[in-house]
């Protein structure tokens, strides 16, 4: 199931990489207990030191639980939890809306790039489905194009294959959803949104990477720019 991590890099990343694809791909399920650190040690062709590290790290994202005296489990992935927890942690404040998303644009950012890379014909279908309908809406139907603009993000991380990727943005897009509907309340924005999204998927079908992740970042910037707007006429931040 594991290969020895490569000798440049972080190891303990390495390490962590490699079980969140076997629990990506199905070969690790909830409730599996992983290897012994002995045993993960020859695997990984690495020392308990890293070992360990690289389970420090699973445990802080809740994918692992350490059982003292048995070992190290697999936890069941519970997302209205997860969302719940992060949300009393962070307190949303203006603050940190604009640092979530400085780390949307981070995920989303490559998520495109691995979209061009790996989106099927049917993706692309859908994806232009999703942009044809914001069209037909305009600028009317708020609650509808908050819907349309989170079906297009998200099945761009669909498309770009990685689970994880899909379980942070989902859990990114709920803790950002009353910022993100307060900003196709600016006026035009919910054209221009539809129009950034056309221009992602007119990238996408060309297959290029660099265009596309060039035209994801402008429309996130454009977005935090709205969000920005609607802070400096007096919009209350919780």
């Amino acid at each position: 199931m594991f290969e020895p991590v490569k000798l440049y890099g972080n190891l303990s990343e390495g390490i962590e990489n490699q079980i969140m694809q076997a629990i990506n791909n199905g070969k690790l399920k909830p409730g599996d207990k992983l290897p012994p650190e002995r045993e993960m040690c020859t695997m990984f062709s690495v020392s308990r030191t890293v070992i360990r590290d690289a389970l420090k790290m699973l445990v802080g994202l809740g994918v692992v639980t350490i059982r003292h005296g048995m070992g190290a489990y697999i936890n069941e992935v519970d997302e209205k939890e997860d969302v719940s927890r992060l949300a009393s942690l962070l307190q949303i404040s203006r603050g940190t809306v604009e640092e979530l998303y400085q780390v949307r644009e981070v995920l989303e950012s490559q998520a495109v790039i691995w979209c061009t890379q790996n989106a099927t014909e049917q993706d692309l279908q859908q994806l232009e489905h999703i942009v044809c309908k914001g069209k037909e809406l305009g600028d009317a139907g708020e609650s509808k194009l908050a819907l349309l603009d989170a079906e297009f993000h998200l099945k761009i991380v669909e498309a770009a294959g990685n689970l994880v990727l899909m379980r942070l943005m989902l859990n990114m897009l709920d803790l950002l959803g009353e910022n993100r509907s307060r900003t196709l309340m600016v006026p035009g924005r919910q054209r221009l949104s539809v129009l950034d999204h056309a221009s992602i998927v007119d990238a996408i079908k060309q297959r290029d990477p660099e265009l596309a992740h060039q035209r994801m970042l402008s429309h996130l910037a454009n977005v935090r720019e709205a969000i920005q707007s609607v802070a400096q006429v007096g919009e209350e931040w919780d």
